[in-house]
């Protein structure tokens, strides 16, 4: 975990906070462990807590489609982080 937050550092706080599934509780941690910058970190999680927020709003009609779009809005941003992460690996190898 300490190698990939210092390897995306604010990125992977936007994703776990962006995700729902996720711990949020475990990024806090090794953040701090870690001593990411207190301003990093409070940005980090406020761009992936705002979507979320919003996305609950829109999506609070019923609980089915909350549940529903939860774990599809959970599942696309693991999918596009899973992709930058094969993306920035591959441009390191080159």
């Amino acid at each position: 975990m300490e190698v990939f937050l210092d390897d995306y550092g604010s990125w992977s706080v936007i994703v776990t906070r962006l995700n729902p599934f996720l711990s949020n509780d475990a990024i806090s941690f090794v953040g701090g462990v870690l001593r990411m910058g207190y301003w990093i970190f409070i940005g980090a999680t406020f761009v992936g807590f705002a979507p979320l927020t919003i996305f609950i709003a829109i999506m609070v009609k019923s609980i089915d489609s909350l549940k529903a779009g939860l774990l599809w809005g959970s599942l696309v941003s693991l999918l596009i982080f899973a992709l930058y992460v094969w993306w920035d690996k591959r441009g390191k190898s080159r």
